[in-house]
């Protein structure tokens, strides 16, 4: 897969989006226009970050079969005010977490509210799909805790997972290290794990 690499601090997800729509058809340029275009598309406004009902819903207007599988479906941002938002700015953002969620009902994307495990990851990408997964990418980055949506995938006869952050660039990483990532979403950023799957 190509990487690509996000060019504002706010578009983590749409540069991850971006990279797994160019690896289904390469016709889809990696480029700015197209990063701001699924940003645009998917953010909870007034908060700048996607929503992953919104990624979905552009998935599948250009031409993938998504699948979300979270553990939470309402929208929830825990340390909001470290990042300079109000009490206001998060119940409007969970009204546009709601437009997206019903778009995606409408669209016909499959929502399941479960538990998303480390067991789950490794058998989705060992069937060779291409997720977007929130983690703490501060874990793969060897810096502070981060919630943020990375790419995976996993080559055949490989052992390890490929990440691709598009903040810091590819990594190859083992079922310790992932699940650490997981894990510490949960327990240090106060965030469920979710998984954008494309089947």
């Amino acid at each position: 897969m190509e990487p690509y690499r996000q060019t504002t601090p706010h578009t983590c997800a749409a540069s991850s989006l971006l990279m797994a729509l160019h690896h289904h058809d390469p016709d889809t340029p990696l480029t700015r226009e197209q990063e701001f275009a699924i940003w645009h598309a998917s953010a909870n406004l007034p908060v700048r970050a996607s929503s992953i009902y919104g990624l979905a819903c552009v998935a599948k207007r250009r031409g993938l079969n998504p699948r979300i599988v979270l553990e939470e479906k309402e929208y929830d941002y825990p340390d909001y005010q470290a990042r300079g938002y109000t009490k206001r700015d998060i119940d409007e953002a969970k009204f546009s977490s709601r437009m997206h969620h019903r778009e995606a009902r409408e669209l016909g994307i499959p929502v399941e509210q479960r538990e998303v495990t480390i067991d789950e990851v490794r058998k989705t990408l060992a069937q060779g799909k291409v997720v977007l997964l929130r983690v703490n990418a501060g874990v793969l980055r060897g810096t502070k805790s981060t919630s943020k949506y990375v790419v995976a995938y996993q080559d055949e006869d490989e052992d390890t997972f490929t990440v691709i952050d598009p903040k810091h660039g590819s990594f190859e990483v083992d079922d310790r290290k992932l699940e650490e990532a997981m894990a510490t979403l949960q327990a240090e950023k106060k965030r469920d794990v979710r998984m954008l799957v494309f089947d």
